[in-house]
């Protein structure tokens, strides 16, 4: 069973469900910063973090004050499909119009950002922000090729997810 939260996510997102205004938000997401990513929710329904491959660890202080603050009940830690962060490339940084001192240390930096395998990553990520806040943090992953949500089971193997209406990730 989901938390109210994410299913009032999935419903609004994927069905196109409309709710009214909330008067404080309830849920938390954390999603990669991906322009492709366009969530559909209600209004003041949900603080958002974005990070380079939904990677909670660079924001997980703002997450945790957020939620705190709030009384968020509910965390969706959200990967996508076709992440640049699964291997990324750090020479892309060549391109950047600085010191070659800066692009050194950025290339340290983007390679340990790295993720690997998106759903494996999402799944062990939410496991370990479940232990640390102390409440539920539903792993999803969102399809850049159709736009749509998928719950990801936590405990599951990488080439499984779990059902959630008709949605199954392949």
């Amino acid at each position: 069973m989901l938390p109210e939260p994410i299913e009032i996510l999935l419903q609004s997102h994927n069905q196109g469900q409309f709710f009214p205004p909330f008067d404080h938000p309830v849920l938390a997401v954390v999603t990669c910063m991906d322009f492709r990513i366009h969530l559909h929710m209600p209004e003041n329904f949900a603080f958002v973090l974005r990070t380079g491959g939904a990677n909670p660890a660079p924001v997980e202080p703002y997450l945790a004050f957020s939620v705190a603050r709030m009384g968020i009940g509910a965390i969706a830690l959200i990967g996508h499909t076709d992440c640049a962060m699964q291997y990324p490339d750090p020479y892309v940084l060549n391109h950047l119009p600085t010191h070659e001192h800066y692009i050194q240390r950025y290339r340290a930096q983007i390679a340990a950002l790295a993720i690997g395998e998106v759903e494996p990553f999402t799944r062990r990520q939410a496991r370990k922000l479940t232990a640390r806040l102390g409440l539920p943090v539903v792993p999803l992953l969102y399809r850049v090729e159709d736009h749509r949500l998928v719950v990801l089971d936590a405990h599951t193997p990488a080439h499984e997810a779990a059902w959630v209406g008709l949605e199954r990730n392949p």
